[in-house]
């Protein structure tokens, strides 16, 4: 095994990148992007939101893209880097659209350079050689796409005829050979697709669905963390009568799964509401729908003529607000229970409402005028926050009770662009995600959420049940003293309002009552109890596993060789032998080992735990070795590390050849 002076200093090392971390994001509200701009969807490389036109400028050395967002930028190596450049968009026109034929369902584009060679650009693209008499389809393969359907625009270089960039609903996309190989131009281009929060989670990125896409992961390969794209997720639609539909542009997406909605809530194909827009017809009303939609204490739908529908059980719906200039509701959101608090924005106001939406309030106060279209709120950290044009904005409100707003305050900081698509929070691990238009997902710590008074596992900020011996970080408070079923707990830190102390090992039972001393204020939580809380520490956002021979931390650059041994640095493993006091670093030599049989699953397969025991010279924490299978395939495998049957959270572990 390696050195227990080398396994000391790699885990410092790592464990101090990750207290500068957290404190570095406690002082400013610094936002940091999860993966990139473009999503791996099976085409010809990352796929990204539609693309309106591009075009060559005259000279042919610089290419210029028109998104979605109506932002243009230009690049001058032929897609390798890209620059803001809404001045160019009116020196183009004219010549591109001379270029163009408009005809049927397609748009033709003749090559001005090339006699004969024409494309005609539609569900894919096509070339014709002989100035349209016969068509080659360059785009289909399989009955899928290489680029993604529908293509919007097609640019030829001025300086080489068989260079082509082509924009479609999923990006920009470059060929070499008049459409023979295509390469994707998506990477490093800001044109992330709009896409919309679905949930979060304590040990993971959160996931996202996005218009053709479907459900949006976050996963790490070779070259970084990046999106992809699982379609299916919007099928629900497909059950909504042809006639019934509404404009999409005006309707809630990024439903639960199995819901959607016209003029009507559907669940599974069937309509589970009557028309909510006051429509004496269900096929008119051009121009209505519901245009917000929230799950919780039942079901909340918000319309686009101003009104809020609310129903306790998916059948009998009841309007609880009503606008009475006829704003569009833009956005829901709603606690648990039944008197739970609700928001909504409609009319650039926000709204409030304690008391499962019989009464509403306006919340607005002093909120920049703006069309909100999303907001959340914190019912323990009284904190609400609300997004859209001018970014993201937060304000101190009791979600409780009635009373009045506190000031808003613009919380955008860093984030680019400025405007901001939708959120989503956290709240275990206290993070605030904004998805903004072209650029991507960012997180930022959120404020507020820190002074929610709450317990977490120290490894990987996850709630999960407490274990003797485990750490916890408590958030919230700075305390003094500690005790746990009334034993004393050891205090390991206090700064930054949070506390990390370690629950003493003799404790028993299912609950665990935390009593804590701050000063003058005493705070007691009731927390789940078990006799083992597996859990693998990470460090911004990855597992701390070295390398057993060189104590080097396993990742995509440098992973575990495959019949070598790798530590894995883990909480929560229970009770020790022989016995140990809490708050004491393990020491150097015969390390206590813990009492429940662990075992490790790797990639679904049982693997070998070659040793265990308490990390030397560290307080709570333990150290797994584990054996890799020589037959071990190379990549990505998931890691999940059992205690007496109790799962670990699922780790990546990387190996290479």
């Amino acid at each position: 095994m390696l050195g227990r002076r080398k396994i000391r200093s790699c885990v410092l090392c790592a464990l101090a990148a990750l207290a500068l971390a957290s404190a570095a994001a406690a002082e400013s509200l610094s936002w940091r992007r999860l993966g990139g701009s473009g999503v791996a969807a099976g085409l010809a490389g990352p796929a990204g939101g539609s693309v309106q036109d591009v075009w060559f400028s005259a000279n042919g050395r610089t290419l210029y893209a028109s998104l979605q967002g109506g932002g243009i930028w230009a690049s001058t190596d032929l897609g390798l880097s890209w620059e803001r450049a809404d001045s160019a968009a009116a020196d183009f026109r004219a010549a591109l659209e001379s270029a163009r034929q408009v005809g049927g369902s397609a748009t033709m584009v003749r090559n001005p350079y090339r006699a004969g060679v024409a494309y005609a650009l539609g569900e894919h693209l096509y070339r014709s050689d002989d100035g349209g008499g016969e068509w080659t389809n360059l785009t289909a393969i399989g009955g899928n796409s290489l680029i993604g359907r529908w293509q919007s625009a097609l640019a030829i270089s001025p300086t080489d005829a068989d260079v082509i960039v082509v924009g479609n609903s999923m990006g920009l996309w470059k060929s070499h050979d008049a459409g023979v190989t295509w390469s994707s131009l998506n990477a490093r281009l800001p044109n992330f697709p709009t896409a919309r929060f679905l949930a979060t989670s304590p040990a993971a990125a959160p996931s996202l669905a996005a218009p053709r896409l479907g459900t949006l992961e976050l996963i790490r390969t070779a070259a970084g963390r990046t999106w992809r794209a699982t379609t299916g997720s919007q099928s629900a639609e497909s059950g909504i009568p042809l006639a019934e539909r509404t404009d999409p542009s005006i309707t809630a997406s990024f439903l639960p799964s199995g819901y959607a909605v016209s003029h009507r809530v559907w669940r599974d194909g069937k309509p589970v509401s009557p028309s909510l827009t006051g429509c004496a017809s269900e096929t008119g009303c051009a121009g209505q729908a519901i245009s917000a939609f929230a799950a919780g204490n039942g079901l909340w739908a918000g319309t686009s003529n101003g009104s809020i529908w609310f129903s306790p059980d998916g059948a009998n719906w009841e309007r609880v607000w009503s606008d009475p200039w006829g704003s569009a509701v833009t956005s829901l959101w709603t606690g648990i229970g039944p008197q739970a608090a609700a928001l909504a924005t409609a009319g650039g106001r926000i709204l409030r409402s304690t008391n499962g939406g019989r009464s509403w309030f306006d919340i607005t106060s002093d909120l920049p005028d703006s069309s909100w279209t999303a907001v959340q709120g914190h019912p323990e950290a009284s904190a609400v926050y609300v997004a859209g044009p001018l970014g993201i904005y937060f304000a101190n409100v009791d979600l409780a009770q009635p009373g009045p707003a506190g000031s808003w305050s613009a919380i955008t900081g860093d984030l680019p662009g400025g405007s901001v698509d939708d959120l989503a929070i956290e709240p275990s691990r206290g993070r605030l995600y904004a998805t903004v238009p072209g650029f991507g997902v960012y997180w930022a710590n959120a404020p507020r959420l820190d002074l929610a008074l709450r317990a977490l596992s120290s490894a990987d900020l996850a709630g999960r049940p407490a274990a003797p011996g485990g750490l916890l970080t408590i958030f919230g408070t700075e305390a003094l003293s500690a005790r746990a079923a009334g034993r004393p707990a050891p205090i390991l830190e206090a700064a930054r309002g949070r506390t990390q102390l370690q629950v003493p090992y003799a404790v028993e039972g299912d609950s665990l009552r935390l009593q804590l001393e701050a000063g003058d204020t005493s705070h007691v939580l009731d927390l789940p109890l078990a006799q083992v809380s597996p859990a693998v520490f990470i460090v911004d956002g990855e597992p701390l596993i070295l390398d057993a021979s060189t104590g080097a931390l396993v990742g995509w650059h440098r992973p575990a060789k495959a019949g070598g041994n790798v530590l894995i640095m883990m909480a929560g493993l229970g009770a020790v032998h022989p016995p140990w006091p809490a708050g004491m670093p393990s020491p150097n030599s015969v390390a206590p080992r813990p009492v429940a049989k662990v075992q490790a699953l790797l990639g679904g397969v049982p693997a070998k735990v070659a040793s265990m025991q308490l990390a030397p010279g560290y307080v709570g924490m333990y150290l797994v070795e584990l054996a890799i299978p020589a037959t071990a395939t190379p990549g990505e495998a998931q890691l999940v590390i059992e205690a007496d049957g109790q799962p670990s959270n699922a780790v990546g572990l990387v190996i290479g050849r």
